[in-house]
């Protein structure tokens, strides 16, 4: 059997509204997911196909944790506009929009708010750092005082992890309408409030640019396929060498590929690194687009199995890296929401946050109009709701407040529709 060409797969056509909405909703559910599996090594633990109980926190199935937790709190940030945390930034927009993003995720720290228990249950080391110092400021001008020691002290290779990139999605869905520049911008300075090592900044630009670039195609009825999202990353003028490495083409594309699809999936599946790994594992396989999508944990695990790598091809750590590699492989591999978010769910280690990373850009992908229990939205023909991801969603937790704040994030985002 042979891997579908990316080329074939087809971005469905849906307003911004729709596209938002089941964004942030994707990311819980791969989150919620993918949670059990965290800190387990990969082929350790067995097959995860439904929402289970998070037994490293000893919490119940479908319960989304930090990844989603900083993603609602910067979208709700985003649609607040800058009011929030205004007076401590000392003057300037970004300056005031810089202080209600870093209020709100202390704000989840400290109260658990936009958590789903009630309470910050996990939190990534270099966000805490980054909240410790905001703590110490508060009495002092707050975020005036804070962000520019956060730039100073955590600026080092060695806080190079997915805390920002985690949660960056309602950038790319927030400034859909936006000059890309924009949407750059933003999503550079959304991570610099805690996570302000360049790798980490970059990656959450062409992450939210590649979103951003879904939704505006969807808008606007403009064909969009998976091989322009490659090309989106294969072509980024890159400025650190690490995320060259593993998301830029080797070799650039000839201009006389540039139009034609075929030949520009040809080179990308020579000389780009994860469309390379994504032809060699499908190799003399079963690519999840040509076995029969069915509801059976059979069908699902095979299938499933069959399309990951071991650890050392695809890590799933915590290194930003790590995590923009594995979920855009998981994106480009399989052909339905359903199976990108089993997939990474298996990956083990930080599955929870690939999960979410994954999540997002599917979720941005798949979604079309229609009411969930619509047969035609199977996942057999490229759809975000099947048997499956309707279960996912009975079972997770807090459901109002992810929907809350989508609608949010909707409002703010009608800014660019004509």
């Amino acid at each position: 059997m042979t891997f579908l060409p990316l080329h074939a797969h087809i971005l469905p056509p849906a307003p911004p509204s729709t596209k938002i909405r089941l964004a942030l909703l994707a990311t819980a559910l791969a989150d919620a997911l993918g949670g059990p599996a965290e800190f387990h090594a990969r082929f350790s633990f067995d097959f995860i196909s439904e929402m289970l109980p998070n037994e490293t926190f000893r919490l119940p199935k479908g319960v989304w944790t930090d990844d989603t937790s900083g993603a609602l709190a910067l979208g709700r940030a985003i649609a607040a506009g800058s009011r929030a945390g205004a007076a401590a930034a000392g003057g300037g927009e970004s300056g005031k929009e810089d202080a209600a993003q870093l209020d709100a995720y202390y704000r989840w720290w400290q109260d658990g708010v936009l958590s789903a228990t009630g309470q910050c249950f996990d939190i990534g080391n270099t966000t805490q750092r980054a909240l410790s110092i905001y703590r110490q400021a508060l009495r002092r001008q707050a975020a005036a005082v804070a962000l520019p020691r956060i730039a100073h002290d955590l600026r080092g290779a060695v806080f190079g992890g997915n805390g920002s990139l985690m949660r960056v999605l309602p950038v790319g869905l927030a400034y859909w309408g936006a000059e890309p520049s924009v949407v750059g911008k933003k999503a550079r300075r959304s991570s610099a409030v805690t996570h302000p090592n360049e790798v980490c900044r970059e990656a959450c630009e062409v992450w939210a640019r590649g979103v951003a670039q879904v939704v505006r195609a969807a808008a606007g009825v403009k064909e969009m396929t998976k091989l322009d999202v490659l090309h989106h990353f294969a072509a980024f003028p890159y400025e650190t060498g690490v995320l060259r490495k593993a998301l830029a083409a080797e070799v650039p594309l000839p201009a006389a590929a540039a139009h034609d699809s075929q030949a520009m999936e040809t080179h990308y599946a020579a000389h780009h690194p994860i469309l390379r790994l994504v032809s060699q594992t499908v190799v003399g396989g079963s690519s999840a687009s040509d076995l029969e999508t069915s509801d059976s944990q059979t069908s699902l695990e095979t299938r499933i199995l069959a399309l990951l790598p071991m650890d050392a091809t695809l890590p799933s750590s915590g290194y930003v890296v790590h995590t923009i590699v594995a979920a855009l492989y998981a994106f480009l591999v399989t052909s339905s929401f359903e199976d990108g978010a089993s997939l990474t769910a298996n990956m083990g280690d930080d599955a929870d946050t690939v999960g979410a990373v994954y999540g997002g850009l599917a979720g941005v992908w798949y979604a079309v109009d229609g009411h969930e229990g619509d047969a035609t939205q199977d996942p057999s023909a490229g759809g975000f709701w099947s048997p499956r991801v309707r279960r996912w969603r009975d079972d997770l937790v807090c459901r109002d407040v992810i929907e809350e704040v989508a609608g949010e994030v909707v409002g703010f985002a009608r800014q660019w529709e004509a």
